[in-house]
């Protein structure tokens, strides 16, 4: 084995500028997602060509060609798949090992402002490579394709079978696409989604839940007595309340094992929205007052739950006055995405630790778990796969100036290759198995 990782991590040296050249490809394809429709069709025609040329089984479908797609349990509707295309590509092993897939999204986040550079012309400054979705999550995305690339050119014959996945719409908790892939039959013993981690080792994600939150009341001048409720006086005191209730949570830490000492479960007011927004000039109150929130929970929270724990808490808070009040409402803007964790003794969990850690000299490779929510519970609520996170190192997700760590992503790309020899087993130069 020490002669294969000689091998592969020489490989990865000679072929750095080829696998950030494909990153850069990819990055100036716009693939913003737009929420109920999408941009990826472009890149995901050219990332099907790329895995052809390296002689993998690719399978190009959208999401409503799946038969069984809306009637799943998991599928979430109002979104159109038209011109909106999966792409999976399948390198079968000789058999007897176990298969892997590496499940990566093709869609970004819009471009926030503030960006020094075009979010779509990735560039190299200082050992890192900037650009939209380099972080999150098409450099992972590339690190999977070229350590399938490294095994091939290398002529390993491995004897799982191994597959690289580009899924549609993830961001915005779309999950539709994943949903997809699962339901056509992709599912294979384990599962690694390159989301960016910095190359932790993360069996276990958050889950969230993104609400606008609408409180009324009643307009007007008070000239002959009249009793005004303002609603923009009660959001204002359930976001001062949304402090309090982030740092309440956050001293109590999560389920184990991989959240016990997880102490940032974020609430961000995401927009707020109160009054006439096309009138000249506003004297008086507004009859609606609307928060945008996103709200991310532990493994094992319901989303009715973590709604209830919501209210009832700014219900003691205010008491005295919550009862003049009307009650607000909650609407789901986005699905909810259930926090999920792998069991500890899922040997694909060590094994990634362990080969991150000797890559590395023990700099990444950490178990732990991965605070933000993602796709993960696709794999982990719906399929017998395992999904364990594990991704790029860097900064920026979903803000100006995303980067990837260029030397990280080289040791990524080894640390996977190596993973894929070691779980998916391999026969040696003269056909004996390894």
């Amino acid at each position: 084995m020490k002669h294969a990782e000689a091998e592969i991590r020489e490989w990865v040296e000679k072929n750095e500028e080829s696998m950030i050249r494909l990153v850069q490809d990819l990055v100036s394809f716009n693939t913003v997602n737009r929420v109920w429709t999408g941009t990826e069709k472009d890149a995901q025609l050219f990332l099907s060509q790329v895995l052809r040329d390296m002689g993998l089984e690719v399978d190009v479908f959208t999401p409503e060609e799946v038969p069984g797609f809306k009637e799943h349990p998991g599928y979430f509707p109002g979104k159109d798949y038209s011109d909106r295309p999966n792409v999976v590509a399948e390198w079968k092993g000789t058999g007897g090992g176990q298969s892997l897939i590496f499940s990566s999204h093709m869609d970004t986040t819009t471009a926030a402002s503030g960006w020094d550079r075009d979010p779509w012309a990735a560039h190299i400054e200082d050992g890192k490579l900037y650009g939209l979705g380099t972080f999150d999550m098409k450099g992972g995305l590339v690190a999977s394709i070229s350590a399938v690339r490294c095994l091939k050119e290398l002529g390993f014959q491995l004897q799982g079978d191994v597959l690289v996945e580009s899924v549609v719409d993830e961001e915005f908790g779309g999950a539709n696409g994943t949903l997809a892939s699962r339901i056509r039959g992709y599912n294979p013993d384990a599962a690694i989604i390159p989301e960016p981690t910095n190359m932790s080792v993360c069996p276990g994600n958050h889950g969230g839940a993104q609400w606008r939150v609408t409180f009324t009341g009643n307009t007007g001048m008070s000239f002959s007595g009249e009793t005004i409720i303002n609603p923009a006086n009660i959001a204002a005191k359930f976001i001062v309340y949304l402090e309090e209730f982030e740092a309440e949570r956050q001293k109590k830490g999560g389920p184990a094992p991989y959240f016990i000492h997880d102490h940032v479960l974020p609430v961000i007011v995401t927009r707020l929205e109160a009054g006439d927004m096309n009138a000249p000039l506003c004297d008086t109150g507004p009859a609606e007052c609307h928060v945008d929130l996103w709200v991310e929970c532990h493994a094992g929270v319901t989303e009715e739950e973590l709604e209830k724990e919501l209210v009832n808490g700014f219900q003691r808070k205010y008491a005295d006055e919550y009862m003049k009040w009307n009650k607000p409402t909650f609407r789901k803007l986005i699905r909810f995405l259930p926090g999920t964790q792998v069991d500890s003794k899922f040997p694909l969990i060590g094994l990634l630790s362990e080969i991150a850690g000797e890559a590395t000299d023990g700099k990444y490779g950490s178990i732990t778990g991965a605070p933000f929510a993602c796709d993960s519970f696709m794999f982990n609520q719906y399929t017998n796969t395992p999904a364990i996170i594990m991704g790029p190192v860097g900064a920026n997700a979903h803000a100006p100036d995303e980067y990837i760590d260029i030397p990280a992503f080289l040791k990524l790309v080894e640390i996977y290759a190596r993973t894929i020899v070691q779980w998916c087993g391999y026969l040696d130069r003269d056909g004996l198995t390894t």
